[in-house]
């Protein structure tokens, strides 16, 4: 790696700090993904314990009113915390997915054989944004938030072994 650098003009301090700099990304990357996760788990948990003690308190008369008082407006309260997050983890995980991109777009360009190993996540030439959203997307089109993270990784197993 050192010559390949040397040649690009980048000490090998340089290409131990993108690669550093690569791996902390990846890792704060993988982090907002959790925290989304865990967020809209404990959510969804949230709402359905309250629709279930909900659905109890309404067989005895008089308990499901201030029971209904108390829990929905905390239910909404929480949900919008939680939505307020999600977005904020996700606008964070994009940051850094296009901070990948630009990273593996100087790997791609290091030595002719390097694209073949580091291709790009959207269409050739498209800006970090763009090469970040398409690391999300299977597909791109308006239902592309209905996939699943699995469809993402089966879709790249499937070019893989479509290249080997």
């Amino acid at each position: 790696m050192g010559d390949i650098a040397e040649r690009k003009g980048m000490s090998a301090d340089v290409m131990s700090a993108l690669v550093t700099e690569h791996f902390v990304l990846q890792s704060a990357a993988s982090t907002t993904v959790g925290e989304a996760s865990g967020r809209a788990s404990l959510y969804l948990s949230t709402v359905s314990s309250s629709l279930v003690a909900m659905g109890f308190a309404a067989q005895s008369s008089g308990l499901l009113g201030p029971l209904a008082a108390v829990v929905l407006p905390s239910i909404v309260v929480m949900g919008v915390f939680t939505t307020v997050r999600l977005v904020d983890t996700g606008v964070q995980n994009l940051t850094f997915l296009a901070g990948i991109a630009r990273i593996r777009s100087l790997y791609r360009s290091m030595d002719a054989h390097a694209a073949k190993y580091f291709t790009p996540w959207g269409a050739a030439g498209s800006g970090e944004a763009t090469q970040a959203l398409a690391a999300l997307a299977v597909r791109q089109g308006r239902l592309v938030g209905f996939y699943t993270y699995q469809n993402r990784g089966y879709r790249q197993f499937e070019q893989d072994g479509d290249s080997a």
